[in-house]
């Protein structure tokens, strides 16, 4: 079989999948998801749309930079197929399914298997930092609220960083994975990490945007402390869906944190309403953007493999 064939059927694979765990969701839960969009400015949802499909973009070519700093080819068109293709497997419980999903496409298109799952584990730890950093920030600036969580987030930021600059505690770490694993496994350089870290810091400004606007959608006001709050709740949220392995896509983490650190800023009706249409505009990204990466990557030209084991 050729090497476009299993890409497409994998793609193909992941994507049925996400779909029907998709489907089922809004399945369940249509009445609460009609009831919240029939109260809610289109304009706005289309510019919250907007923002996640901007978020989501940026994400992935992240990880394609990941990807080529080990000098394996992952043009843009086509790394952005695999990348929301393979977002899709989110949405299949058992949390692994979106590594599987874009490394796999990465390795059937040129990319040896190991270097595509690293760089695919790398680039959501770095997603994860970049979510601590952003909300340790708005956290610690924010008018309102406790100064705990963030403090304990920052603090958790600040761990990772001493890991990464510390050559003893490299050592380590390295010499730890080299017996559980039996092969070389090696933390990235520091300041090229730090670099690729920032580069997410936009990512999750958008994410925030994309609930700044359903708020407005919902006939909310803004105002600098609403909003800091509220990239800082965005935030958080998404990295309690990350971190709790095995739910897809984060379902219902994301949603009952946002709601229980939101209703008292938005009111508890407002806040509900909040994150029932941002989980919609979420899964509304997913799927347009993977319905334009498939055509937008075919077109592409066809990338040159490199000699390489894998």
């Amino acid at each position: 079989m050729t090497r476009a064939r299993w890409v497409n059927l994998v793609g193909i694979g992941i994507g049925i999948a996400g779909l029907i765990f998709v489907a089922m969701r809004v399945a369940r839960d249509r009445d609460e998801i009609a009831e919240a969009l029939d109260s809610s400015d289109p304009v706005w949802l289309v510019l919250s749309l907007a923002s996640g499909l901007c978020a989501m973009t940026l994400l992935g070519v992240n990880w394609l930079i990941i990807i080529r700093h080990t000098g394996f080819p992952a043009p843009t068109r086509r790394g952005l197929n695999w990348f929301f293709v393979g977002q899709l497997g989110k949405y299949v419980p058992g949390g692994i399914w979106p590594i599987v999903g874009q490394a796999e496409l990465a390795h059937r298109a040129a990319t040896p298997r190991s270097i595509a799952y690293s760089a695919t584990a790398l680039s959501m730890v770095a997603t994860l930092l970049g979510a601590g950093v952003t909300a340790a920030i708005t956290g610690l600036v924010s008018p309102a609220g406790s100064r705990i969580v963030p403090l304990l987030v920052a603090v958790g930021v600040v761990a990772c960083g001493l890991v990464l600059a510390s050559e003893r505690i490299r050592a380590r770490v390295h010499s730890i994975a080299d017996r559980i694993t039996k092969r070389e496994l090696r933390l990235p350089e520091t300041r090229w990490f730090s670099g690729i870290v920032i580069r997410y810091l936009p990512v999750w400004v958008l994410f925030s945007g994309m609930n700044l606007f359903v708020v407005k959608a919902l006939g909310g006001d803004l105002d600098t402390s609403l909003t800091i709050t509220i990239i800082f709740v965005t935030c958080i949220s998404w990295i309690a869906g990350f971190v709790i392995i095995g739910l897809p896509g984060g379902l219902g983490v994301r949603e009952a944190v946002f709601i229980s650190m939101m209703t008292a800023p938005l009111g508890a009706g407002l806040a509900v309403s909040v994150a029932v249409v941002s989980r919609v505009v979420s899964l509304a990204v997913d799927l347009f953007g993977a319905a334009i990466s498939v055509p937008v990557g075919r077109s592409a030209p066809p990338i040159e493999p490199k000699t390489a084991e894998s």
